[in-house]
């Protein structure tokens, strides 16, 4: 379980990955000002998948399942919902970068949390993954936010590289996740195709 000591979050506006930031004006009329970085990424993960396909990726997103595939370790009170605690571990030892958020928001496409103190960056995060028309499975992730620690901040245009190369990571364990129960279910059940 995380240590949650202080349960208070850094930053300000709360609560606004529950819009999409689309262009990022929406969260900038929502109070998100230019001191925050918006970052909105979308990978497509299944080509024409199916509804099932859509939920099962959703439930690895809520459950970590996904980060956890990724690469990142996870120490969660549980599952993603409204009020969970939880840290991103991202290395090992003494050089590992910890991530305390807390969990602000949670429906059937994924969930938002914000940063807590000790997090590199002060922000939210909200990783979706929605289905289009077409039927394609996409993993979204939208966030804003600013570095806090002194290395983040030094580490200046790096961290959104930084972020872009963590949500590429993660929608390629979304797609291996993906694989794994095509194979189980057999060929010809339809929404094999990773994206």
């Amino acid at each position: 379980m995380p240590d949650t000591t202080d349960d208070a979050l850094t930053y300000a506006p709360v609560g606004v990955t529950r819009l999409r930031a689309r262009d990022g004006d929406t969260w900038r009329h929502a109070g998100v000002d230019a001191t925050f970085r918006v970052l909105a990424v979308r990978h497509r993960v299944v080509r024409g998948g199916t509804e099932a396909d859509h939920a099962a990726l959703a439930d690895d997103v809520r459950s970590w399942r996904l980060h956890r595939s990724a690469g990142v370790g996870i120490e969660a009170d549980g599952p993603a919902a409204p009020g969970v605690h939880v840290v991103s571990v991202l290395g090992a030892g003494p050089v590992a970068v910890r991530g305390p958020c807390r969990v602000l928001w949670a429906d059937a496409e994924g969930f938002g949390y914000g940063s807590l103190a000790g997090h590199p960056v002060a922000g939210e995060e909200a990783f979706r993954v929605t289905r289009d028309a077409a039927g394609d499975v996409w993993l979204e992730v939208e966030a804003y936010s600013r570095p806090v620690l002194v290395w983040a901040r030094l580490a200046g245009p790096l961290v959104p590289l930084a972020q872009r190369a963590y949500v590429a990571n993660l929608a390629r364990a979304a797609r291996a996740l993906h694989r794994r129960r095509a194979r189980g279910r057999g060929a010809g059940a339809g929404g094999t195709m990773p994206g």
